[in-house]
């Protein structure tokens, strides 16, 4: 479905500034799911029910197809996978020591126990099998997604449909999120469920510094583990231990439908997550844009880019490039908005974005008359780029030799134009959105800041949670969220507002509890110091108003280092960052005894401490509910 949904064709493939086209397949359906790349060339990996041309196998069931091919797209080898029955592939990755690891579901009677079962092979850097493992039940159930974590185990998510007693012994509802964990050799280490009475499923797998995974997909519930839907379906975020134990979930959308397809981690260790939405205001060019997600740490998620035109759009492959910029690969269905023009039912869409200056690089389409899609875009040289998918277009059309009824489709181009700033329509720029609570909630109080903590405004709010605020002409780049409900946790989060239009937002509060941390991540301090530099002093305000309203919280400040200074004074230093922030909530009229102070040294890192953004995010404090 994801190849049919999210399709994309435009303009003619234009020999104007394609340098270079192959295709692969036979003479059914080749589709191409997933395309990685390494030293040695790139991994195009699908499913193929073609039995001639480069397919040299029996029957017309569907089959994991992986072509190995080098850098300009000859075949360096391929293979099939799969058994009597349908095998289709959902997602790969590359594994450390070489090959990849496949994810997807079977159907076939020789291996599946029910209707369709997960299917996961693990394959040398020769396409030969190490290992492979069917698991489910009686019902349907499917591998979509899989992730490595640090500790060298796999992750792989999907849904689960069954009913028996040991993969499923408490179903949530019709179709509930599935993790799997297993070893590197394939052993099943642990199995889970989450979700509620409706269908959910998850596609995604985002390791985070330290114990914490978050797990995404989407979901149609309203109860059970998802709580308080946004939409028709939301996008749905499922975080857990490092042993895949629940610790808490929540939903990122708006009024209608929204699927995520792919993730990517800034620099600065944000998470951005890359998908299409139906909703209303989210969707502000047609009626299913594609859209990029930034989620911050604590949860909090708003619409960082949207995109398309009046038709359908969506975005299939995120990924950074080495100057920052963000390149996506997706499909698209229109002919007007940002799209140029639309030569068949859909086209493939490459675009790059600067993301800090809100401005498109350029946004190409490829394709022809029929359907054509891409689910990766990777830089080849200077101006050049390479995009991966699968065309059903005639090969007259696109200027190549094609197989079937659809193929594996490759594509080494350049840009034809200079870079060009987006141009956003002229209206006020706001942000809009919910406060969502976990108790019942009468008001709440936002507090609004300039990145440097200045306080600009504040509004009050009601049970509804909803909210709408228009910036001040004179205020420019990011903005700083603050929101008190009675008997929740404080929470601060940072948007980059897009001007000229509305910017939603959506955050969500939990109630009151002991355990419950925040990190404090606008106090800053400079490598080996505990002084609080002045931009510190907006949040910590803040945590002032938080615990006068709270007069009974008693909390625990955390300091944390960078692992920059020497390893004997690094406990030291963390613990008199906590001690500073302290002093300064102590100077403001809050009792000492209601501070425990510890300091964990650089045990404890959120980002990367190898880039300097990661090392200053890392020289923090923390604060976690104790009692009261």
């Amino acid at each position: 479905m994801r190849w049919l949904v999210l399709c994309g064709s435009i303009t003619l493939v234009s020999a104007q500034y394609v340098l270079h086209q192959k295709v692969y397949g036979g003479s059914m359906a080749d589709v191409m799911v997933e395309a990685l790349v390494d030293g040695g060339g790139y991994w195009l990996c699908g499913h193929t029910r073609s039995r001639d041309g480069l397919l040299k196998r029996s029957g017309y069931d569907a089959d994991l197809w992986v072509v190995r091919i080098d850098k300009s797209g000859e075949i360096l080898w391929h293979q099939t996978y799969g058994r009597k029955g349908d095998e289709e592939l959902t997602d790969a990755l590359l594994l450390p020591e070489g090959g990849l690891l496949l994810v997807g579901w079977t159907d076939s009677p020789e291996l599946s126990h029910g209707k369709k079962d997960a299917y996961i092979l693990s394959i040398d850097p020769l396409g030969k099998v190490r290992w492979q493992a069917v698991i489910g039940g009686e019902g349907n159930d499917m591998a979509q997604g899989v992730g490595l974590h640090p500790d060298g185990t796999l992750w792989i998510v999907g849904q689960i449909g069954s009913r028996d007693s040991v993969l499923h012994p408490k179903p949530l509802g019709g179709i509930d999120g599935w993790l799997l964990r297993l070893s590197r050799d394939g052993k099943l280490l642990r199995h889970a469920t989450f979700g509620g009475s409706e269908n959910d499923y998850l596609r995604l797998v985002i390791p985070l510094a330290g114990d914490t995974v978050w797990l995404v997909g989407a979901s149609t519930s309203a109860d059970g583990q998802v709580q308080k839907p946004l939409g028709k379906m939301d996008i749905w975020l499922v975080e857990v231990d490092k042993e895949g134990r629940y610790r808490r979930s929540w939903n990122i959308g708006g009024g209608d439908f929204e699927e995520p397809y792919s993730w990517a981690l800034s620099p600065e260790g944000e998470v951005w997550v890359a998908g299409t939405s139906f909703s209303r205001g989210v969707a502000a060019y047609g009626r299913a844009d594609g859209v990029i997600w930034r989620i911050e740490v604590e949860g909090s998620a708003y619409a960082a880019w949207s995109g398309g035109g009046t038709g359908d759009e969506g975005l299939n492959a995120l990924s950074l490039t080495p100057e920052g910029d963000w390149l996506v690969a997706g499909m698209t269905s229109s002919r007007n908005g940002l799209i140029p023009r639309l030569a068949g039912l859909y086209d493939a869409w490459a675009l790059r974005w600067n993301r800090h200056t809100d401005s498109l690089a350029f946004c190409y389409t490829f394709g022809g008359k029929d359907m054509d899609s891409w689910v990766a875009l990777f830089p080849v040289a200077e101006s050049v780029y390479v995009g991966f998918g699968t065309t059903a277009s005639p090969g007259d059309q696109l200027g190549v030799r094609t197989y079937g009824s659809a193929d594996f489709w490759a594509v080494w181009w350049r840009p034809d134009t200079a870079p060009t700033p987006f141009s956003s329509p002229q209206a006020p720029t706001t942000l809009i959105g919910y406060v969502r609570t976990e108790g019942k909630a009468d008001s709440f109080l936002l507090f609004f800041h300039t990145e440097r903590g200045l306080l600009i405004d504040s509004l009050v709010g009601d049970s509804t949670g909803f909210f709408q605020w228009a910036l001040p002409d004179s205020v420019k780049g990011e903005i700083r969220l603050s929101v008190h409900v009675p008997g929740h946790i404080w929470k601060e989060v940072a948007v980059r507002p897009r001007p000229g239009r509305e910017n939603r937002v959506d955050i969500y509060v939990e109630k009151l509890r002991p355990g419950l941390k925040f990190p404090l991540f606008y106090v800053h301090f400079d490598k080996g110091s505990a002084k609080l530099l002045p931009e510190s002093y907006g949040q910590l305000d803040e945590f002032v108003r938080f615990l006068r309203a709270n007069p009974r919280v008693r909390v625990e400040l955390a300091g944390h280092t960078d692992g920059t200074s020497l390893p004997e004074s690094e406990i030291q230093l963390s613990r008199a960052r906590a001690l500073a922030v302290r002093d300064y909530l102590v100077a403001k009229g809050i009792a000492r005894e209601r501070f425990n102070i510890v300091g964990y040294g650089k045990a404890r890192p959120i980002a990367d401490n190898a880039t300097p953004e990661g090392q200053r995010k890392n020289r923090r404090v923390e604060f976690r509910l104790l009692g009261w």
